[in-house]
């Protein structure tokens, strides 16, 4: 039985690859090493090289001057390990598997996001699928997913690791923050829907009548509001993929809302009210300065904050983050 499980699973790996490079989702020259290909499937590396060993007999792919082999007989070009992962995890399930990761997604984010002020950690994606009841292609699309907000990275090892977060990173995504996101208002402005406008407006001028006296997860819920739905139209989707991966600065005043009373956020409902309301009226460029206002004075409190986090004792980590230092 063990035999036949084997036959079948580098089989199944071949046919994967060839199906790739037949339909150029695999371009000629994508070079494929055994060990990032096992990675992204999650198997051992026995079958993928034997597949390997296959396409080459076949004459599909080619042996590399280094370690792997080159798709064709195209100049070779390296894959990143995103790429590699978009290319042979993606399949016919995607509805059923986005559903799965995204029911996991806020709460993964939310743990790796609370133990940024306080070390370095390491995720350990089977332990995290394992704590969630999914499968390692799901846990490893939640992570993927993390790596492109920038909330985590990738070590030399293959590791996946949250790095703690640093004044220097405060300052850095403020001022690419600054950069873009009045610009990407100015463009999405005048497709923003009215009624939606008017509710976040409306949602904001309560806020501020009830101050302090709401629930944290209120301006949480405001802010996702401004800073995220605001560009969801965006058509330069570079500059929203920039955006997302450069609201880190974001982290710090939810998490501050989570151990603290509120008291410093009545300045910022009030800025996001001017912009809104400026928005309506069609004020378009007023509202952009008052964004780029808004993002520069929110350094110095931003930072401050993010030192009394520091302080606290890390909080009750998940099974699958294990603190390096």
């Amino acid at each position: 039985m063990a035999t036949g499980a084997a036959s079948f699973l580098y089989s199944s790996i071949r046919e994967l690859l060839e199906g790739k490079i037949e339909t150029a989702e695999l371009p000629p020259g994508s070079i494929l090493k055994e060990g990032s290909i096992a990675i992204q499937l999650g198997v051992s590396r026995a079958p993928v090289r034997r597949a390997l060993v296959m396409l080459c007999e076949a004459g599909v792919i080619r042996a590399a001057d280094g370690q792997g082999y080159v798709v064709g007989t195209a100049k070779p070009v390296p894959l990143s390990s995103r790429r590699l992962h978009e290319i042979l995890v993606t399949q016919s399930d995607d509805i059923g598997r986005s559903a799965t990761w995204e029911r996991i997604f806020a709460e993964v984010s939310d743990a790796v996001m609370a133990s940024m002020p306080f070390g370095t950690y390491r995720i350990q994606e089977e332990e995290l699928g394992d704590y969630h009841r999914v499968s390692r292609t799901v846990a490893r699309e939640v992570l993927w997913r993390l790596m492109d907000r920038r909330l985590i990275e990738k070590n030399r090892k293959s590791h996946w690791i949250i790095g703690q977060m640093t004044a220097r990173d405060i300052r850095e995504t403020l001022e690419m923050r600054q950069v873009l996101e009045p610009r990407a208002l100015g463009q999405v402005a005048n497709n923003l829907a009215r009624g939606w406008l008017a509710g976040l407006a409306a949602r904001i001028d309560k806020a501020i009548e009830s101050f302090p006296s709401i629930n944290n997860t209120v301006v949480d819920e405001i802010e996702s509001e401004m800073f995220q739905t605001m560009y969801a139209g965006l058509r330069n989707a570079r500059m929203l993929s920039s955006i997302g991966r450069n609201q880190i600065s974001l982290v710090v005043p939810r998490l501050f809302r989570q151990h603290f009373p509120i008291r410093d956020d009545l300045p910022a409902l009030r800025e996001y009210s001017q912009i809104v309301h400026h928005l309506r009226t069609g004020s378009v460029d007023v509202a952009q300065v008052l964004l780029s206002n808004h993002l520069a004075r929110v350094e110095r409190l931003t930072l401050a904050r993010l030192r009394v986090l520091s302080e606290l004792p890390p909080p009750r980590s998940v099974p699958y983050l294990i603190a390096i230092h």
